[in-house]
């Protein structure tokens, strides 16, 4: 390989690394909104579940919408962190499909629920928070689709060269170290049978003495018996 032929290649890596760094800045700047979007959307509703519940003077409906939507949230909020901040996909969807499933708790619920009495209103609590609760469903989506989107780029990082610095002089390093482990057992196989050829040999010279001492007794005989 001649030296212009060797400049372009280091050029080429050079800017594949300035191009994924900057993706891997991007990931990790998006990963800190989406926490924060995460943890202002899906506190929202049980919130609001929990200030309906005072309003309406403890009534059934607003007590069951208040611990539902605290324990379906406080789940997706578990999700969500591993989602945005573990980065695993499987907890993406599962964030998702939590707000989905409580939208349709509340569809269900709807049906069986009757209107309360507040102190200036009369309201169906439930009919009302699931409107709500469907802005904020959407909402919940489009995070989670930026979220799957924001993880298959870093998955991607992940298995490029010279994750997670991109930097020519950490990857030349950290090819150097690979090389020296790939080398070692080739090493220690080599000195095995190195070993085991000399312990051989040792055999074989341990053998060959007995010989020589046999031989030599035979031919001191047969020059007695001459």
């Amino acid at each position: 390989m001649d030296k212009t032929e060797l400049l372009r290649k280091q050029e080429l890596k050079a800017k594949e690394f300035a191009h994924n760094l900057t993706l891997l800045n991007k990931c990790n700047n998006n990963y800190k909104r989406l926490v924060i979007a995460y943890l202002f959307s899906l506190t929202f509703f049980p919130l609001l579940s929990f200030f309906l519940m005072l309003g309406s003077v403890f009534a059934d409906d607003t007590i069951f919408l208040t611990f539902e939507s605290m324990i379906v949230y406080s789940l997706a909020i578990y999700c969500a962190w591993q989602a945005a901040h573990n980065k695993r996909d499987l907890f993406v969807l599962f964030t998702g499909g939590l707000a989905v499933f409580n939208q349709i708790l509340l569809i269900i619920f709807k049906r069986y629920a009757n209107g309360e009495y507040l102190k200036y209103f009369k309201f169906d609590s439930v009919g009302y928070t699931s409107r709500i609760h469907l802005g904020l469903l959407l909402v919940i989506l489009i995070i989670v689709t930026v979220n799957m989107k924001t993880n298959r780029t870093f998955h991607k990082l992940e298995e490029a060269d010279g994750y997670p610095n991109f930097n020519e002089r950490f990857f030349e390093q950290d090819m150097t170290s690979r090389q020296m482990k790939i080398s070692d057992p080739y090493q220690e196989k080599f000195d095995a049978l190195r070993k085991t050829a000399s312990s051989e040999m040792t055999e074989i010279a341990v053998k060959d003495g007995t010989l020589a001492e046999h031989v030599d007794d035979y031919r001191n005989e047969y020059m007695n018996d001459v």
